[in-house]
């Protein structure tokens, strides 16, 4: 009789709540479209392709999400959000409702969350559930952790950044962002499990040594289907960044060290937002072959880094942060099939190397120096590098296998 109990246990379908900013595609393109300063895409899509990766296992796990659209006051003119619940790739989407004004909005978030966590676990108590929360969205996370603990619920933290290193809260020091650093930090080490993106990040997230998973990245298995050939490249020569546009990510860097190249024929597009964003235009007017695009769906994105010659991230390797993180954009441009040139982050396993080129000095000059070497290459060399790092993160880190991974971890340390 018991091994029937445990036999069914093992067999039943796990319940899981994704507690996050993330929307379904429709919910997603309208908070988007109608924003004035444009939510952070990044989240959005690695929260995207781990449900989905999580989802494709229906045998398995029952997914549904606790979602904060990512809107703010100063970027929404709409006060009142009330969206129904809607579905979407296997993923049952439930919004918290609120008023779009500055304290309001929280207090609606951190209530709502708590009594939704609360009652969820209760009601799913006989099938083992078990909440994913991005601890980075203070509010909810901390509201789901407090609810979890209350009804006795498995909480698992996905940490893509360390509260405090984070390149934004470093820029602006504000008592805001210190208040948000403090509490995240004083709670983050309460959460049952980890998914995190370096093994650096465990020692001072999880000093307790709860169980924990190292997830680096993920990328959408459907870029399969993506075609990237030498046909379909843009006759000038591109080499592209996208992602912030911070001068601690070694942008300056960057555009001085093209600056110093002589051949007319190549050109240097950058996209993304961030403080630099106002310095662009003195840059592109000082070298024509340097072209700002600013904030563009990443479908557009997407397609750039298909026609480019080379993809590029100068992050300097020796930053504190680069210990903790793991850059999304490293690993959607290596599913490109694109060839990527970055630097050796220390978050980034060494598996990885076999599959860039690497900028071993990071500064202006030895970033010219990379450049210089690599548009020597030929057209067919720098498509079979970009090719090969396509293979390697299709097979190995697609969101598919992520999620296979994550629901093992899931159900092992529940």
């Amino acid at each position: 009789m018991l091994n029937k109990q445990n036999t069914s246990l093992a067999n039943q379908v796990q319940k899981i709540l994704y507690v996050s900013t993330l929307c379904s595609t429709k919910v997603w393109d309208y908070a988007f479209s109608t924003s004035d300063s444009k939510p952070g895409q990044a989240v959005q899509k690695f929260h995207r392709l781990l449900a989905v990766g999580l989802a494709t296992h229906k045998h398995a796990c029952n997914i549904e999400t606790l979602s904060s659209i990512p809107v703010v006051s100063e970027s929404h003119k709409k006060r009142m959000w009330f969206i129904k619940k809607d579905a979407e790739s296997g993923i049952a989407f439930n919004y918290i409702p609120f008023i779009n004004l500055p304290f309001i909005k929280h207090a609606f978030h951190f209530c709502y969350t708590f009594f939704f966590v609360l009652f969820w676990g209760w009601r799913n108590k006989r099938s083992k559930p078990v909440v994913v929360c991005d601890i980075l969205n203070m509010t909810i996370s901390l509201a789901a952790l407090y609810a979890s603990k209350l009804n006795r619920t498995k909480i698992t933290a996905i940490v893509t950044d360390l509260p405090g290193l984070m390149v934004s809260s470093q820029s602006r020091k504000s008592i805001k962002s210190k208040v948000y650093a403090f509490f995240v930090t004083k709670n983050i080490r309460h959460f049952s499990g980890y998914v995190l993106l370096t093994q650096q990040m465990n020692a001072v997230v999880n000093p307790g040594n709860r169980p924990y998973i190292i997830m680096e990245g993920l990328i959408d298995k459907n870029m399969a289907d993506t075609i990237n050939t030498l046909d379909n490249k843009s006759k000038e020569r591109i080499l592209l960044y996208a992602g912030g546009i911070y001068e601690i990510y070694g942008i300056n860097d960057l555009i001085k060290g093209f600056m110093m190249l002589e051949e007319p024929t190549v050109r240097l597009h950058i996209y993304g937002p961030g403080p630099m964003a106002k310095e662009m235009p003195e840059y592109c007017r000082k070298d024509i072959r340097i072209e700002y695009f600013g904030i563009v769906p990443n479908k557009q994105v997407v397609e750039a880094q298909l026609k480019a010659t080379l993809l590029i991230n100068p992050r300097p390797a020796t930053l504190e942060l680069s210990k903790f993180s793991f850059p999304s954009k490293n690993m959607e441009y290596m599913a490109s099939g694109t060839p990527l040139l970055t630097t050796p982050l220390p978050g980034m396993p060494v598996e990885y190397h076999d599959y860039v080129y690497l900028i071993c000095n990071d500064s202006s000059l030895g970033i010219h120096e990379e450049l210089r070497k690599l548009l020597y290459l030929s057209p067919e060399e720098l498509h079979n590098m970009g090719a090969k790092a396509k293979k390697f993160v299709l097979e190995k880190k697609n969101n598919e296998t992520q999620g296979k991974r994550l629901l093992k971890f899931l159900n092992e340390s529940a």
